[in-house]
């Protein structure tokens, strides 16, 4: 009875001191009651051996259910996770301040402010359960979704156009022309006062608006009685060539084998300059203006021969490969054909066959197998121009004719994503044509045309030459061919690259040997004797001191006013003998015999005329005297780009962005700046010889390989040039749920890989994150650079931020980085360009993203 009462006097004791502690410290107590209790079991469980065994008597049974009725700890709340709703409440808050940059017809501002009001709340709420939150969350993602925003187009360009517009006078023009100018800039000035315009109206009103300015006639003045002309017939020649030194000196001209002698050296006649109307920036006698800004071009136009520079015909082995490189380059861009007509049209197999017939007389075989059969098989490292190359994954599936220099010519086939992109433009175009209203599609029909033309120039065509990638020579002439590691095909073959859509970028799997008995068909031989380059000069230190000494303004006035450097050049080698003429050289620099004055500055030389009927005369001309190269160079690309008196086109077809390449701007040339039926050769040839393509393209910009900032294409290095299969981001923003802010290096990678065809999620996070988010959510991510991938920099690497990190695109890989596109580095609506050097780009501080 004693041990019974004590237990009980400690029990009550304990209940007591429950109350207190409640009492006196309030809810955070329920720790210590529960510690107590546990407290006062244990002593009540460990009283005394005798309580013990007779704890389960009916004694007993109450005592221990009075225990288990002691006061019990309350629940604890339940935490509710904000995080997806935090990243929705930011979003919606991003696309209320970015209101203005979206048009107001496709911007549901009430419905957004409505859910970023209940976003906020429920934010802040205490009291909500997880379930309220993911509905929430959920009607959000939906909302955000079904949006179909689109960017207020840039009417920048319209804006300036119709200033310029403005800047025309009536009374210089006939009324009728004027008229259409008058109505277009009402037009145009209602559609750039609407908040609600389209980037296709403004694309419509920009080409309609050019339209009516280049529509324009001018009233006709009093022409004066053109001067008689000995001869019409005869195509006239630029301006006049002096030589006051005819006989220039061997050495200052470039070295020639004496078996092209007759041919190839510029006789005394070359020397003469016929009569002829007046050519050249300005009138004889006046003073030439500075260079025009209105000639320069704001995109440089890429070669058709990507890269590919026309050998002299002695340089090859056999000159039945100069043929049948002569015979496939007049294919290029000839467009593809399922049924492949040649020579109108070509589809992979119809290509090499009909070349090899033209010029051999052979057909190699109805289909891929007849022509490997019995033939022995090379490697990439020994093919020879003429060669046929081979791709084969379980049969052969592919074919393609070697060029030399790393490079091959083929014609792509109906899969390829370029051409389905072309046939979706035009469908698209046709479908837009048929549904125009009858009251506007008088007004657009021309547009239209216009619009489709310029599509035409851009689009890829069927037949075009590509790099074998990894291609080197090293200085003793050795080929080789970089091979990919087993791992590295695995992980390409594991997933469909974007840049499998647009080219072929697995190098072919063997070669085979054009083979040694072919005879040149008649064809074959006409071909032959029509090759482009066959006057033999051999380079020497004179002429390469002279092209050093130029090269450089050259290629900075070729880049700027859309001509070739090249050319430019090799033009100036051949018109001054390598500067060792007397105009040429010091102090008067006049590389090109332009007649008249520069700058109020000229000399006085003899020179000889050309009565009309070959008959040569003597007579003292004034001829522009420069204060440098530069400036005489300058020049002749006004000449170029202005043309002749009445003619502002006479050379058009030699501009970079007309001619394709340099061999069609050289033909271009002959018969228009000289009368010489060798010209072109001449010039091809000392391309050839000097490798004078080179200053074609940009020079390596100085950082460029510790990441400097390259902000157009045409500054990108010729090597990863080259090698950019893609074509140039289009603008549009496909992220139409909103999840990326516009202008954000996120915003860009999203809509580049969209445009591209490809996919990646809309919710991936800052560009630091995209590697990690990317693999949680089944992406394949590697530390490998790939061409079409995202490359994720971790926060701080690469300049980026400290906090969010940076993503790009993939355009290139180079042996000592990779080429990427970016945005928000130069501004927010701005796409740059960077090489990352291999130090970062093959670091674990990066991580690459595959597109599903």
């Amino acid at each position: 009875m004693k041990k019974r009462n004590s237990l009980r006097l400690r029990r009550a004791l304990s209940m007591f001191s429950i109350v207190l502690v409640l009492f006196s410290q309030g809810t955070p107590a329920f720790a210590n009651v529960v510690t107590t209790t546990q407290a006062s079991e244990a002593v009540q469980n460990n009283s005394d051996t005798a309580v013990t065994e007779t704890k389960n008597s009916p004694e007993n049974t109450g005592e221990v259910s009075e225990g288990e009725n002691d006061p019990t700890p309350a629940p604890t709340p339940v935490a509710v996770d904000k995080t997806v709703l935090t990243e929705m409440y930011n979003q919606l808050q991003n696309l209320i301040n970015t209101e203005d940059q979206y048009r107001p017809s496709t911007f549901p501002g009430d419905k957004i402010n409505e859910f970023f009001q209940e976003a906020s709340v429920m934010q802040n709420a205490n009291e909500v359960d997880q379930n309220t939150v993911d509905a929430l969350v959920e009607r959000i993602q939906v909302f955000l979704g079904s949006l179909q925003l689109e960017v207020k187009p840039d009417k920048e360009s319209l804006q300036a156009l119709l200033k310029k517009a403005m800047d025309f006078k009536a009374s210089e023009y006939t009324p009728a022309s004027f008229k259409v100018l008058q109505k277009q800039i009402g037009l145009t000035n209602t559609l750039l006062t609407n908040e609600d315009a389209s980037s296709d109206e403004v694309s419509s009103m920009l080409v309609n608006l050019q339209k009516a300015i280049t529509g324009l006639v001018k009233v006709e003045a009093p022409k004066p009685t053109p001067t008689p002309k000995p001869d019409p017939k005869p195509e006239t020649k630029p301006n006049p060539k002096p030589k006051p030194q005819p006989n220039k000196p061997a050495t200052n001209k470039p070295n020639q084998s004496n078996t092209n002698q007759n041919q190839s050296k510029p006789s005394t006649t070359d020397a003469t300059t016929p009569k002829q109307p007046v050519q050249g920036p300005s009138k004889d006698g006046t003073a030439s203006a500075p260079l025009d800004d209105n000639l320069i071009v704001d995109s440089l136009t890429d070669s058709n021969l990507n890269g590919f520079e026309l050998p002299l015909l002695n340089s090859l082995k056999d000159k039945k490969q100069g043929a049948i490189i002569a015979a496939a380059l007049k294919t290029l861009n000839k467009p593809f054909a399922k049924d492949g007509k040649a020579p109108s049209a070509f589809n992979n197999l119809s290509l090499p066959n009909y070349l090899y017939n033209e010029i051999f007389g052979i057909t190699l075989g109805k289909n891929y197998e007849e022509m490997v059969k019995d033939k022995k098989q090379i490697s990439l490292e020994k093919a020879q121009p003429g060669d046929l190359l081979f791709w084969q994954d379980k049969e052969v599936n592919k074919v393609a004719i070697y060029l030399g220099q790393g490079k091959y010519i083929m014609a792509t086939d109906e899969n390829h994503e370029a051409l389905k992109e072309q046939n979706k433009l035009k469908e698209a175009a046709l479908e837009k044509k048929e549904t125009t209203s009858d009251a506007t599609k008088d007004a657009t029909k021309d547009a239209t045309k216009d619009t489709e033309q310029t599509k035409d120039k851009e689009e890829l065509p069927g037949v075009q030459i590509f790099t074998i990638q990894g291609y080197e020579v090293n200085d003793a002439g050795i080929v080789k061919i970089a091979d990919k590691t087993d791992a590295d095909s695995k992980e390409e073959n594991d997933t469909a690259l974007l840049s499998e859509k647009y080219g072929v970028i697995k190098n072919p799997s063997f070669a085979v040997s054009m083979p040694e008995n072919l005879v040149l068909t008649q064809q074959g031989e006409k071909t032959l004797d029509n090759y482009a380059a066959t006057v033999d000069f051999k380079a020497n230190p004179i002429t390469q001191r002279f092209i050093d000494a130029i090269a450089d303004d050259a290629r900075e006035l070729g880049l700027k006013y859309d001509v070739f450097a090249s050319v430019m050049i090799a033009q100036a080698i051949l018109e001054s003998g390598s500067g060792g003429s007397g105009l040429s050289r010091a102090p008067y620099y006049n590389l090109f015999g332009i007649k008249g004055a520069h700058g109020g500055s000229s000399v006085a030389m003899k020179t000889m005329e050309d009565k009309g009927n070959g008959e040569l005369y003597q007579i003292t001309a004034n001829f522009r005297s420069y204060p440098s190269y530069k400036e005489s160079l300058a020049d002749y690309v006004e000449l170029i780009r202005g043309g002749i008196s009445g003619n502002d086109g006479f050379y058009q077809g030699a501009w970079r962005s007309e001619a394709g390449n340099y061999l069609q701007a050289t033909d271009h040339l002959m018969g228009k700046y000289a009368t010489d039926t060798q010209y072109s050769n001449k010039l091809n040839s000392i391309i050839a010889a000097y490798h004078l393509t080179q200053y074609d393209e940009p020079e390596t910009p100085v950082g460029t390989k510790t990441g400097m900032i390259i902000q157009s294409r045409q500054n990108i290095p010729t090597y990863y040039r080259n090698k950019m299969i893609f074509p140039d981001f289009d603008g549009r923003n496909y992220n139409t749920s909103g999840s990326y802010p516009v202008g954000q290096c996120t915003w860009y990678v999203y809509n580049r890989i969209t445009q591209l065809g490809g996919r990646v999620d809309n919710f991936m996070g800052n560009g630091g994150e995209w590697g990690q988010k990317g693999a949680r959510l089944g992406y394949k991510t590697t530390g490998t650079p790939k061409v079409g991938y995202a490359v994720s920099f971790h926060p701080g690497v690469a300049g980026s931020s400290s906090v969010y990190g940076h993503v790009a695109f993939v355009e290139a890989v180079g042996p000592d980085g990779i080429l990427v596109s970016e945005g928000n580095v130069v501004g927010p609506t701005t796409v740059s360009y960077r090489i990352i050097p291999n130090s970062i780009a093959r670091s674990n501080n990066v991580t690459y993203v595959a597109p599903k």
